[in-house]
C-alpha cells in the first residue's frame, strides 16, 4: 500500500513540476514574442514623464510612480507638521498626507496663495513608491511625453566634482522639441519625508 500512496505522490509531484515549467515557458515567451515585459522588470524610462512646473521651472516625475493626478479636497492640518506638509487628505477613498513642494524647495507656501483667490484650486499629483501613497502639490500640468535626454554629471546621485547635489533632484534632463531643461525628481526621496 505505500509503495502505490509513493508513485501516486511521485506523480502528483511530477505533474505539479511540469505544470509549473510550462508556466514559466509561456511567460518567456510571451516575453519574447509579444515583448510583454513583468511591470516591475520595465526600466522607467519606458514609461513616459509627467513634466510639471513650480514658478517658471519645469519638474518631471515618471508616470511609473504617479497614480493620478487630482484637485484636492478639503486639507485637514496636522499639528507640529513640517511647513512643507500642509497637512492630509482624502484621495480615492484614502487619506493621505500632502507634500508641498513650493515650501520643501523654498518657493513659499502654495497652499496659503493659492487660498488668497477663490477661483483657484490647487491641484496633485498622487505618487506611490514603496507602498506609500502622497500627494505632491504642484502648480501646472506642462506635458506628459517621453524623455530621453538625459545630462548625467550635473546633479543628483550622478554629479561630479563640483556640479549640484540633490536629494530631491537627482538628474537634468531636456525635452525633445523644447530643448529646455528638467529637473528630474526622486520620488523615493521625496516620499521618505
Amino acid at each position: 500500500m505505500s509503495t502505490e500512496i509513493t508513485a501516486a505522490t511521485e506523480d502528483e509531484i511530477r505533474q505539479q513540476l511540469m505544470e509549473d515549467l510550462r508556466r514559466e515557458l509561456e511567460v518567456e515567451l510571451r516575453k519574447e514574442i509579444l515583448g510583454e515585459i513583468e511591470e516591475e522588470e520595465r526600466d522607467e524610462r519606458e514609461y513616459p514623464w509627467i513634466v510639471f512646473s513650480l514658478d517658471s521651472t519645469e519638474y518631471g516625475i515618471n508616470s511609473k510612480f504617479v497614480l493620478s493626478i487630482e484637485i484636492i479636497g478639503e486639507i485637514t492640518p496636522v499639528v507640529d507638521a513640517p511647513g512643507h506638509c500642509p497637512g492630509i487628505t482624502q484621495s480615492r477613498g484614502d487619506m493621505i498626507d500632502l507634500l508641498d513642494l513650493r515650501a520643501l524647495f523654498g518657493l513659499g507656501d502654495y497652499i496659503s496663495a493659492k487660498r488668497s483667490s477663490e477661483h483657484d484650486r490647487i491641484m496633485m499629483m498622487v505618487i506611490e513608491t514603496e507602498g506609500k501613497k502622497r500627494g505632491v502639490i504642484v502648480d501646472e500640468i506642462v506635458s506628459v511625453e517621453y524623455i530621453t535626454n538625459f545630462i548625467d554629471g550635473v546633479v543628483g546621485e550622478h554629479a561630479s566634482a563640483g556640479s549640484i547635489t540633490s536629494q530631491y533632484i537627482r538628474q537634468v534632463a531636456t525635452r525633445e522639441k523644447l530643448d529646455s531643461p528638467v529637473l528630474i525628481l526622486n520620488p523615493e526621496s521625496l516620499n521618505s519625508l
